[in-house]
């Protein structure tokens, strides 16, 4: 009787002890992803038609393509964007296709899933600067040279070849 007791003793001890996890801003029958992100998760049934049609409708500018194919050595890519986000849903397909087209290496793309406080995953917004998703963050051997913010100025294959012009000219 006494190693039952101090068994429930230790186990209140731990159960009480667990974090709680963060509560995520969602919607009534909404599937939110959140944190580091396959590009694969855009074929679950949840994002496949936003993605799918997004994608296959997109149809980028050829010569920014054709200058995008030259400029992918030592680029990093991350992509900090919400699947409840309209802005997300609509560029985040056009950034594969002009990425698939320009045969960019997928090693060198991060996705980010964020929640509606764009607070989880922890520290995300202040560790990236985010103020509105999707944010393109473009990086070359480690240093920032350029993002793109929520729309592109003008479409996202001239707007990346625009950031990378500079170091790839």
């Amino acid at each position: 009787m006494k190693y039952v007791l101090i068994a429930v003793i230790i186990l209140v001890f731990f159960v009480g002890c667990a974090s709680t996890p963060p509560k995520v801003s969602v919607k009534p029958n909404e599937h939110m992803e959140i944190g580091w992100t396959p590009r694969t998760i855009f074929k679950s049934p949840s994002y496949a038609a936003w993605f799918d049609t997004g994608y296959a409708n997109y149809q980028p500018q050829q010569s920014f393509i054709d200058r995008l194919k030259k400029m992918h050595d030592s680029v990093q890519i991350t992509v900090v964007y919400g699947t409840w986000c309209g802005d997300s849903r609509r560029e985040v397909p056009r950034f594969f296709k002009v990425m698939d087209l320009a045969d960019f290496p997928a090693a060198q793309i991060t996705l980010i899933a964020i929640d509606r406080t764009m607070q989880i995953p922890s520290g995300i917004k202040k560790t990236f600067n985010i103020t509105n998703v999707p944010t393109f963050i473009i990086t070359y051997t480690g240093v920032e040279i350029g993002r793109i913010i929520e729309t592109p100025r003008h479409s996202l294959e001239e707007d990346l070849a625009t950031n990378l012009a500079p170091i790839f000219p």
